[in-house]
């Protein structure tokens, strides 16, 4: 076994300081169907599988718990109802778990040799183009998950052409901001490592 598997496990063994929020999560799949119902169960598991998504990649603990608010209270934001009452909070949402998704895929791609890792202007804009096409591509899954909800299970679960294309574009714009943003403190970070001590 490489050390880097050995490691990965042993860190998996350990308690983190975003596991008491996975717990939540976790605890959160019966309350939403208690709630709401089986489909929104079903939300939430995906929501858990999030979570432990996270976890499974190290996320560094700041990540790993602001994503896993993001797609806590997004989840929960559809458990309630609230996205039919207040306009503008839907977009919102996918626009943060977007960003959240980025930072999760570009970390998994990166560690997978997925991207490339040199300093070039290139590298970085091939980054967030497959960063931000891998968000989109989630985010494709999810509602074509929600359609299916909607045909198979449940006519409650909204679904829409509008509703649909505004999604798409706030996963991506989202996930656009995210991925620029990580490009920005990536190249700051390699400044400063260059930079000769005094």
């Amino acid at each position: 076994m490489s050390g880097d598997l050995q490691s990965w496990l042993a860190g998996q063994g350990r308690w983190l300081p975003g596991d008491a929020l996975r717990l939540a999560a976790a605890a959160s799949v019966p309350l939403a169907g208690a709630v709401a119902g089986g489909p929104s169960a079903a939300a939430m598991l995906l929501t858990l599988g999030g979570t432990m998504a996270l976890r499974f990649v190290r996320a560094p603990a700041a990540l790993d718990i602001a994503g896993q608010l993001v797609v806590l209270a997004s989840a929960w934001l559809a458990v309630t109802g609230a996205y039919q009452v207040v306009p503008g909070l839907d977009t919102t949402a996918h626009l943060a778990t977007g960003a959240v998704l980025a930072l999760l895929a570009r970390t998994v791609l990166l560690r997978l040799g997925l991207l490339p890792v040199t300093t070039s202007r290139r590298a970085a804009a091939a980054r967030a183009l497959h960063t931000v096409s891998a968000v989109v591509l989630l985010g494709l899954l999810w509602e074509l998950g929600e359609w299916a909800g909607h045909a198979w299970f449940s006519p409650e679960i909204g679904v829409g052409y509008a509703d649909t294309l505004i999604d798409l574009a706030a996963d991506g714009a989202g996930a656009l901001l995210a991925a620029l943003l990580a490009e920005r403190v990536t190249a700051r970070e390699r400044l400063l490592d260059a930079a000769p001590l005094r």
